[in-house]
């Protein structure tokens, strides 16, 4: 009876670390230096009482499940905690003495050095089975302590062997993978709740510091938890939706969300919340919360779409204006169109108008100063439509506008439109005359279409830009002269007296009075595509850089441009195109050689060297005109017609030059 109470003391005692480490909600591992020193002190005197509450055998040894619980220590516990309170045992063992101490020792000795061993290198490098490992590593213990006992003295140490070998074997590897398995069950558990705690930490900051709104209700549509960007989103406390019964509410699509999610679906709506200061536009998300296939409540989703819808908006408008001028858009008269308008408005005027010479504004002043026209007139426009409530202007083209006026006849229509067009011709902007072409069509019944309507206002503005196009075109020609000879006078004076050079050399062809005046005019024209060059440029004095010499290349397809849109000028613009061709095809801006180029062309090349010669220029003296004409004689047949050089020497020596 003595060896069964003995026996289980030591079980009770044996699970009592198990209960002493559950006791802690704390990895051991992770406790402080001092925690595990005393740790190691209170295992160490559970360790006593065990060997005090061991079984004599009849060899008078002791007997006792030490090995086991310093072998588990030594296993799961820190170094220190484990050598602790090894020493402990051995101490007290020692201290005990008898004919068993060597052997007592050795066993916790043996126990406690397998452990660290099993831990630091067999458990690292040997993966299998946790519970085979936990067996073999209590057999290893227990066989260990069995060899211990040879330092019995002989031939007790036989005896003593005899008797415990069996229960040791048996027994003890289990009782070490039982002890084991529920310190690991201990440990796996607050791995478990520490993950959880961190997981639980995690989701708390992740919602607390979302830029959406997010709430947990629980399956009554209560709101347990709201961060606090959900009380910002809808401008009020975070404190007053704690507990609110989301079913309770007045919002019909809410609700039916909210149930939906408590049955398992996700739903998405958006909505309008009415804040004390403003509605906020908010889209909503529900979705149910499964703990172990059971819906426990949800989580709402809240993003305030004021920015978006902004956005969208603005997108709307955007589409609806046109960039540059933010007047209505093409899209947006076309919506007009196909729109349905009622009796109230007729009758419906509408005015199609573009700019005269547009095209020659654009090559001759550059895009930027066109663009600059196009707001100019869309400035007005947007004054007419503040003006008169019920006219909408459009940007329908590149430089077309349309003007739909409402319950407006033909008369007014006729006289609004001839107002706007003298206020842009006497704008002050800019150093040329704005000219408009436009035609009127007026929707006078429900039974008109409104597209023919359109179509009749742009067929009368091409009959009057046809009337009008021809003396505006050359009166914008003239303009761009006067410009460019306002910007540089030497260019005005060159271009006259260039004219007068080839018309007396066009005469020595007796061609015909046409050919003569052609050859004069284009002579003055020439030039007319240096508009687009900088004064600093022409009238630099040192040698200009390939990217300035470049830019004065340009000016022959410049000014065939310019030309070119105005029928009168055809002629002449080729002519202007090819004045700076070679005899030799070297010349720019399309490398033609001898004949290829109109004679027109010839002569005003010829011309044009001889000035630049025999006039000073900011970087070189002139040559006087026996060198300018020696010089024209050296290039013939390389930059010049021959012929051409032929007929100014005898211009020359008749001294008619």
């Amino acid at each position: 009876m003595d060896v069964a109470r003995d026996i289980t003391i030591n079980v009770i005692l044996l699970f009592g670390l198990v209960f002493l480490v559950t006791l802690s909600d704390q990895k051991h591992e992770q406790r402080r230096l001092t925690g595990k020193i005393i740790f190691g002190l209170i295992i160490g005197f559970i360790t006593i009482i065990i060997m005090m509450n061991g079984w004599t055998l009849e060899t008078g040894v002791i007997y006792d499940t030490r090995t086991v619980i310093i072998g588990v220590t030594g296993l799961y516990f820190s170094s220190v905690t484990s050598v602790i309170a090894a020493v402990v045992a051995i101490i007290y063992r020692i201290f005990v003495g008898g004919p068993g101490v060597y052997a007592g020792v050795l066993s916790l000795v043996s126990a406690i050095s397998i452990a660290l061993l099993w831990k630091n290198v067999f458990m690292k490098k040997v993966k299998i089975n946790k519970y085979l490992s936990l067996y073999l590593f209590g057999f290893s213990v227990h066989i260990a302590m069995l060899l211990s006992q040879l330092a019995i003295p002989y031939p007790r140490n036989f005896e003593v062997l005899a008797l415990i070998t069996p229960m040791v074997i048996m027994i003890y590897p289990v009782a070490t993978t039982l002890l084991a398995m529920a310190i690991i069950k201990h440990e796996e558990r607050v791995a478990s709740q520490d993950m959880i705690k961190k997981s639980e930490e995690k989701y708390r900051t992740l919602i607390n510091n979302s830029q959406l709104g997010i709430i947990q209700f629980n399956v009554d549509g209560v709101i347990e938890i709201a961060n606090q960007t959900f009380a910002d989103i809808l401008e009020s406390e975070r404190s007053i939706w704690i507990g609110r019964d989301l079913g309770q509410t007045n919002d019909e699509v809410l609700v039916e969300a909210l149930n939906e999610s408590l049955k398992g679906h996700t739903t998405i709506f958006e909505n309008l919340h009415q804040s004390p200061n403003r509605q906020i536009p908010l889209r909503v998300s529900f979705s149910p919360i499964f703990v172990n296939k059971q819906i426990v409540g949800g989580l709402g989703v809240v993003e305030d779409l004021t920015k978006q819808y902004a956005l969208e908006k603005n997108i709307r408008d955007l589409q609806g204006k046109d960039f540059l001028t933010r007047l209505a858009s093409r899209a947006s008269f076309d919506k007009f169109l196909f729109a349905n308008h009622g009796v109230a408005t007729l009758p419906i005027a509408i005015a199609s108008f573009d700019i005269n010479t547009f095209q020659i504004i654009n090559t001759s002043f550059g895009y930027a100063k066109g663009n600059e026209v196009l707001v100019a007139i869309a400035n007005r426009l947007k004054n007419l439509q503040k003006s008169r409530k019920n006219t909408q202007c459009y940007r329908t083209g590149g430089d077309e506008f349309t003007v739909v006026m409402m319950n407006t006849t033909t008369e007014e229509a006729h006289e609004l439109m001839r107002e706007l067009s003298e206020e842009l011709h006497s704008m002050p902007d800019f150093q040329f005359n704005i000219t408009i072409s436009y035609g009127i069509s007026v929707l006078e019944t429900e039974d008109d279409k409104i597209v023919e309507v359109f179509n009749k206002s742009l067929a009368d503005m091409m009959s009057n830009k046809v009337y009008a196009g021809s003396s505006i075109s050359l009166k914008t020609i003239d303009l761009i002269m006067n410009t460019l000879f306002e910007k540089n006078q030497r260019e005005k004076l060159h271009s006259e007296r260039v004219s007068v050079i080839a018309r007396k050399i066009a005469e020595k062809y007796n061609l015909g009075t046409a050919f003569n005046n052609r050859v004069s005019l284009a002579g003055k024209l020439h030039d007319i595509g240096k508009i687009t060059v900088s004064e600093d440029i022409l009238d630099k004095p040192g040698k200009l850089s390939n990217v300035e010499y470049n830019k004065i290349k340009q000016h022959p397809e410049t000014g065939f441009k310019i030309l070119a849109s105005v029928a009168e000028y055809l002629d002449i613009a080729n002519v202007v195109l090819s004045h700076h061709e070679w005899w030799n095809g070297s010349g720019y801006p399309r490398g033609l050689k001898d004949h290829q180029a109109p004679l027109e062309s010839r002569i005003i090349n010829v011309a044009d060297a001889f000035d630049a010669m025999t006039v000073s220029r900011p970087y070189r003296e002139a040559y006087s005109i026996e060198r300018a004409i020696e010089e024209l004689k050296n290039y013939a047949g390389k930059q010049f017609d021959p012929d051409v050089v032929a007929k100014i020497v005898e211009l020359y020596e008749s001294n008619d030059l």
